[in-house]
Parts: structure tokens; C-alpha cells; sequence
């Protein structure tokens, strides 16, 4: 086997384990710039706070402080599942990128090239939002 390809797969296998290890939150992206710029930012490894069981990263002090100060007030809703799939009773995992701010609350979604479920929410928030609340309540009582 090529050399490079074996150094890079070691270092993807390192970097997967790691951040499973880490278990950080939302990939990595800072919970607190989803709601104070128009596309969340990357964390950095060295500004962490765990908050019950996860480990959020921040792209400033600042942030942190914020967080720190009302973590509640920045978790994602469902506990950072895709909201349109919460809607339909399941739990998917998201892109940190794709993303609503609906009545002070961060709503995370799974997207690729080919499914935007984030668009899809966009077109009935309201109903979907009561869809996905009562979806969650049944599916954290399990």
C-alpha cells in the first residue's frame, strides 16, 4: 500500500476516534455563534465546556462566558437531532451548517447535496415544531 494512504488513513481513524472520544457537540461548531452570526463558527479545542455529558466548543472566551451563563438558553433543541425528522418521530443525525433560529431556539437539520430537510421545515415551522415537541417528549420518556 502507498505510504501517504496509510499516513492518512491512520490520521482520519485518530481523528474520528478523537472526536468520538471527545464526544463534542454539534461537531465541533460553537453553540453561542449560531445565534450571533449569520453561519455558526468552528470551535477551538482549546475554549471547551462540558455541559452534561458533551463537550462544547467555542470560537471565543467570550462565547464561553455567554454559555457558561445561560447554557440553556444555547442548546439546540432535541438534543442537537435533525428537527424536520424529530417531526416524523425519528432520530437522524445533522449538518451543524444547516440551521433555523425559530423563537429564540436553535433548530439543527440534516442536509446533503441531495435532501434538505431544513428547507423543508421552512415551509411549515409551526406545525412541525408541535410535530417534533411531541415526537421528543415520547422518545426521551423511552
Amino acid at each position: 500500500m502507498n505510504q501517504l494512504f496509510i499516513t492518512t488513513l491512520l490520521l482520519f481513524n485518530a481523528a474520528i476516534a478523537s472526536n468520538t472520544t471527545q464526544n463534542w457537540a454539534l461537531e465541533g461548531y460553537d453553540v453561542v455563534s449560531y445565534f450571533s452570526n449569520a453561519q455558526p463558527l468552528k470551535g477551538k479545542t482549546s475554549i471547551a465546556v462540558e455541559w452534561e455529558g458533551k463537550v462544547y466548543l467555542f470560537s471565543s472566551n467570550e462565547n464561553s462566558r455567554m454559555f457558561q451563563r445561560h447554557p440553556r438558553s444555547y442548546l439546540p433543541q432535541y438534543d442537537g437531532w435533525c428537527a424536520y425528522a424529530m417531526a416524523k418521530g425519528k432520530k437522524v443525525a445533522i449538518n451543524p451548517k444547516a440551521f433555523v433560529i425559530q423563537e429564540n431556539k436553535l433548530y439543527l437539520f440534516y442536509k446533503t447535496k441531495w435532501i434538505d430537510t431544513q428547507q423543508k421545515w421552512l415551509k411549515k415551522p409551526s406545525l412541525l415544531q408541535s410535530q417534533a415537541d411531541r415526537h421528543w417528549n415520547t422518545i426521551i420518556r423511552q
